[in-house]
């Protein structure tokens, strides 16, 4: 046999074991791989923290998929393209980098913006999207808890309707995801898998907020919101009726997340980027700078992994697109509640208490005073508290700032620390019984493999596991304190304990010479 002929047949072996391989690789996929192969997908809230982990996830484990249209709009002064880029900087898509490094083949920009009508999506882009897309994430929403109105109308009630809407038109549409939060009715103590009745209509807030100033809006938003103690909550359950009524006829899910927090596995353990919710308190009593929070100690920490609500909303997309039907009635469409404590009980105390144990062993070397921390049930301990750890110490802190001449800042700062606690106070404050049932049964609908791929499975979390990951990850890419900054860190922090007890000390002094400069006045 010749040389020539002998190169041929290697060459055809070589193309039957590459064929092998790849056969074998697609029957390796799991149903959910297989559900996503050679889709088209659109996420709104792509820059978000959810949405950076779901664009994430999809890539990595759903490699298949043809293409991910992420919706972005203009922000702080940056372009659209410039946000869109900035979305695969973050630390979590590291392990993707490595897996695909030719991964942004696979995603495009989709100008847009949901605080406008159509989510700001223009002609063209929705004919795109009509004609290509096969499934829709919607993320986006506005979380913070103090917004406008108006815009939170906007972006949390209309783009819903708009998006579902659209939707409608899509031919090819195999899933509509809704993400919500399992505090849209937390007027309610028992809270199942269901729809309940909204606050007002969508049409008639949309109307309303159309139609009045924004003067005029502030106004009366304390007697619109009634029982809710935010626009955030408020228009999450306006936009649940939205799902309940418009989204007859399409194939659509709700998934209600509780309070998302770090990743608890992947794609980096610990990782987080913002402030929001409990981990704005967490990093707060970490530096030194937060010291009294209103909240029952023995109440339920309702928080979860963002990496497991990641898991439950892909799975929630492949079952509903795997059942093939759209809903006829709003029976027909699933709700999860996704929430902690059915699973896993932890209370606030002992939250905090692996928070405490993990903050000592891991200090920041930007901590600006030692851990002074402490969860507050009676209103007035807690004002009491705001008035002699934080306001006091705030006004004294912007005495000394200007008289080296620099700009006070620490009043400002308290001030809005002290809003937040207001806010959070509500949930902290109150316990919640949940109804997991759809999510259990989705859970057993997965195979094995899917079960272990996408887990959201809370139960098997280990807390401590979680807390420690979570205050090194708050470290790292929150605080921007590198590991390596740990024994000038724990130096200072011994500092900063000899400077607080010495305080402590000086204090107590003064008070009980006072009382017995006062004892021997008077007796």
């Amino acid at each position: 046999m010749s040389e020539n002929m002998e190169d041929q047949f290697d060459t055809m072996a070589d193309q039957f074991e590459t064929i092998e391989v790849e056969d074998q690789f697609d029957t390796s996929k799991t149903d959910i791989q297989q559900f996503f192969e050679g889709q088209t997908l659109f996420i709104t809230g792509g820059t978000g923290f959810l949405g950076k982990l779901l664009i994430e996830k999809l890539l990595r484990c759903c490699y298949s998929l043809k293409k991910i249209y992420v919706l972005v709009r203009n922000k702080k002064g940056k372009t659209q393209k410039e946000r869109f880029e900035e979305i695969f900087e973050a630390e979590c898509f590291d392990p993707l980098k490595k897996k695909y490094p030719n991964f942004l083949e696979k995603v495009d920009l989709v100008y847009g913006d949901c605080l406008l009508p159509d989510v700001g999506l223009s002609p063209e882009s929705i004919e795109m999207i009509q004609k290509e897309v096969t499934t829709i994430f919607h993320i986006a929403a506005t979380v913070r808890f103090d917004q406008h109105l108006k815009s939170a109308a906007f972006i949390n009630v209309r783009s819903v309707r708009d998006l579902v809407r659209i939707a409608k038109d899509m031919p090819q549409l195999k899933a509509f995801l809704h993400c919500s939060t399992a505090f849209s009715f937390c007027p309610r103590s028992t809270i199942l898998e269901e729809f309940y009745r909204p606050p007002l209509q969508s049409e008639k807030l949309l109307s309303l907020v159309d139609s009045l100033d924004d003067s005029t809006i502030t106004e009366i938003t304390p007697i619109l919101l009634k029982d809710w103690p935010n626009s955030y909550v408020f228009t999450k359950a306006i936009a649940e009726g939205v799902v309940r009524t418009e989204g007859i006829g399409l194939p659509i899910a709700m998934v209600r997340p509780a309070i998302v927090t770090v990743s608890a596995r992947e794609p980096v353990p610990g990782w987080i980027d913002n402030m929001y919710g409990v981990t704005g308190v967490v990093a707060g009593a970490a530096m030194g700078a937060l010291r009294t929070m209103p909240a029952e100690p023995d109440n339920n920490a309702e928080f979860v992994p963002v990496d497991f609500v990641i898991n439950n909303i892909i799975a929630a997309v492949w079952e509903v697109g795997k059942r093939g039907r759209v809903a006829e009635i709003d029976d027909d469409i699933p709700i999860y509640n996704y929430v902690l404590s059915p699973f896993y009980r932890v209370t606030w105390k002992q939250f905090f208490d692996l928070c405490y144990v993990s903050g000592m062993n891991y200090p920041t070397v930007k901590a600006i005073w030692y851990f002074c921390f402490s969860l507050r049930p009676n209103p007035i301990h807690h004002q009491l508290a705001l008035f002699f750890l934080h306001t006091l110490p705030a006004h004294f802190t912007d005495f000394l700032m200007v008289c080296v001449g620099k700009k006070p800042v620490a009043v400002k700062s308290y001030q809005k620390v002290k809003k937040f606690l207001d806010v959070i106070s509500y949930f902290a404050r109150r316990n919640w019984a949940f109804g997991v049932v759809n999510v259990k049964k989705l859970m057993k609908r997965m195979s094995p493999e899917d079960r272990e791929m996408f887990n959201f499975d809370l139960n098997t979390l280990d807390m401590n596991e979680i807390v420690s990951k979570g205050i090194l990850g708050g470290r790292q890419y929150l605080v921007k304190d590198p590991l390596d900054t740990l024994p000038q860190a724990r130096k200072k922090y011994f500092r900063l304990k000899i400077a607080h007890y010495a305080l402590l000390t000086g204090i107590l002094l003064v008070v009980v010479k006072i009382v017995f400069m006062m004892f021997r006045y008077f007796f």
